[in-house]
């Protein structure tokens, strides 16, 4: 199996933690809860300056390897250990996400006026864990 750069990084950091927080980064509607929009999806961030190119990209690696059935991704979890989620809350990218809902929701006919950050996480399936110890 051929793998980018970015699905190799992912499967050995995975393979070397215990937890692989990730997130989704939504636009809400207060008054209507039933009015989601997704803005990212499959998010990692390991440094609150992550640019939105190396996001994205890690979004598209982790969208890949649960596609080819490498990785589990859960965005159902009631239980997190909330350090995991800090450095998401102090990053650029949320902070970006924050901004362009507050400017959205000061125009008339506003839809998303909620920034909303759903926490999931990411585990190696059993092939998964067989590819890692192949890198």
């Amino acid at each position: 199996m051929h793998f980018t750069d970015y699905e190799k990084e992912i499967l050995i950091e995975m393979s070397q933690k215990k937890r692989y927080p990730i997130v989704r980064l939504e636009l809400h509607n207060s008054e209507n809860q039933d009015i989601i929009s997704i803005a990212l999806n499959y998010v990692r961030i390991t440094d609150p300056e992550d640019t939105m190119d190396v996001v994205k990209s890690r979004g598209e690696a982790l969208k890949s390897l649960m596609e080819k059935g490498l990785v589990f991704i859960d965005y159902t979890t009631r239980v997190w250990v909330a350090g995991d989620y800090d450095i998401y809350y102090k990053s650029k990218i949320y902070e970006l996400l924050c901004h362009m809902v507050m400017d959205a929701a000061k125009k008339p006919g506003a839809i998303f006026n909620l920034p909303y950050m759903r926490k999931g996480y990411a585990k190696l399936t059993v092939n998964g864990t067989i590819a890692s110890l192949n890198l």
